[in-house]
């Protein structure tokens, strides 16, 4: 028996996997090679999970690392629809916010330059397009924005300044006075 064979075998079996022919079953996993719920095609990122019930320990599916983390067959068994999806997403997201922006703020600060430099590279191959779409957002939009921009704001100094002025005000004596108090 191959050594990465036993020990698959041997790590499902101190997982708690209850399964009556472990050999036949690491082939059909080896073999398997899309999500047997939500048929996405296994990747590096996206690796082949093999399920079971931690209660029974008897096995499941073979499923992909997002539907095994977030028990998505299990929750929608048939299937699950685009709006199915979003609700789902919804949910994970209001339980879980503070943990994904620390997350995620954590990563910015890691990765800042990289980013920059990937924002960057894709303004300089697409300035013509977003310099259009700009343009267009503008003549949409028109009187919505210029309304916004004459909108009254209280700036963190405690003055009241129109959101248009913003940048120039923070940029200012009174401002800088502030911040340094």
């Amino acid at each position: 028996m191959p050594r990465s064979k036993s020990n698959a075998i041997c790590k499902w079996k101190k997982s708690g996997l209850i399964c009556d022919d472990y050999n036949a079953l690491y082939e059909t996993y080896i073999k398997t090679t899309e999500c047997q719920h939500c048929q996405i095609e296994f990747t590096e990122k996206n690796k082949r999970c093999l399920d079971h019930d931690h209660t029974t320990g008897l096995f499941r599916k073979i499923v992909c690392n997002r539907c095994n983390n977030q028990d998505i067959y299990i929750r929608f068994p048939n299937g699950f629809t685009e709006q199915d999806r979003k609700e789902y997403q919804q949910e994970y997201y209001q339980a879980n916010k503070e943990r994904i922006k620390e997350r995620d703020k954590e990563y910015y600060q890691a990765n800042k330059e990289r980013i920059k430099e990937r924002d960057k590279e894709y303004y300089q191959a697409n300035k013509e397009r977003i310099k259009e779409y700009k343009k267009e957002h503008y003549q949409t939009n028109k009187e919505r924005i210029k309304e916004r921009i004459k909108e009254k704001i209280e700036c963190e100094c405690g003055s009241i300044v129109r959101r248009g002025d913003i940048a120039q005000h923070k940029r200012s004596k009174k401002h800088s006075l502030w911040v340094q108090l």
